[in-house]
């Protein structure tokens, strides 16, 4: 089974929550997460918008390039909110 295809687990409300509040206050976010190919991925992104398709969620974001890239939510590894205290 491809990661595409694995059954999508549901992220803590809070974390979500976190993701919104980043969007809405444009603030940047240190990211890892697993690509389709299950290749680790860690970028400086900019957060922009979060959007459910097929029973997923996903955060659309745009890395150091401004390449754009849309990230299902369970497949995040590791966030960290610029200004926060991890």
């Amino acid at each position: 089974m491809s990661k595409r295809e694995t059954p999508y687990r549901p992220i803590p409300c809070a974390d979500y929550s976190r993701y919104e509040c980043a969007i809405v206050q444009q603030r940047s976010l240190r990211l890892a997460w697993h690509d389709e190919q299950d290749l680790l991925q860690l970028h400086h992104v900019r957060p922009l918008d979060l959007f459910t398709r097929e029973h997923a969620e996903f955060l659309v974001l745009a890395d150091e390039q401004d390449h754009r890239h849309q990230v299902r939510l369970d497949f995040i590894c590791y966030c960290s909110i610029d200004g926060e205290q991890d």
